[in-house]
């Protein structure tokens, strides 16, 4: 494989072009996948139950997640338990999630394959309280 096809390979998985490796929020975009996403949790919305098109019931657990200053989006956790052990100030790894459009903006998910797990906070992310601190002096 030359290294044009590598390079178009890692495009379209989603992984940032110039290092290869993870994107950041800001390079999400939406009907496309996510191969590798590093952020800090800012918080976890309750677990709600869902009624599905099809009639089944899941449960929906909305996550407020960022990786810089300002720069924000919601990651839907599907399924019962999904998110339980989650709380604002942990650093996560998104792998194979996918982003799509919902009432205007994007959202990610994690998709039949994706997944999350927590990785240890090597300060790579900047601190919730300077993410926080952000977001709201942009929202005034």
């Amino acid at each position: 494989m030359t290294n044009v096809h590598f390079g178009r390979l890692i495009c379209w998985l989603g992984s940032n072009e110039e290092t290869g490796i993870s994107l950041k929020i800001a390079e999400v975009e939406s009907g496309k996948n996510v191969a590798e996403l590093t952020v800090r949790v800012l918080s976890v919305a309750p677990p709600r139950i869902i009624t599905t098109r099809g009639g089944r019931k899941t449960q929906l657990t909305e996550v407020l997640i960022a990786d810089e200053p300002g720069t924000t989006v919601i990651l839907s956790l599907w399924g019962f338990g999904q998110g339980a052990g989650l709380s604002a100030g942990k650093v996560i790894r998104i792998t194979d999630g996918w982003a799509k459009e919902w009432m205007g903006k994007v959202q990610l998910s994690l998709g039949r394959s994706g997944h999350f797990e927590e990785i240890p906070d090597d300060d790579s992310i900047p601190p919730i309280t300077e993410l926080v601190s952000t977001k709201e002096k942009s929202a005034d």
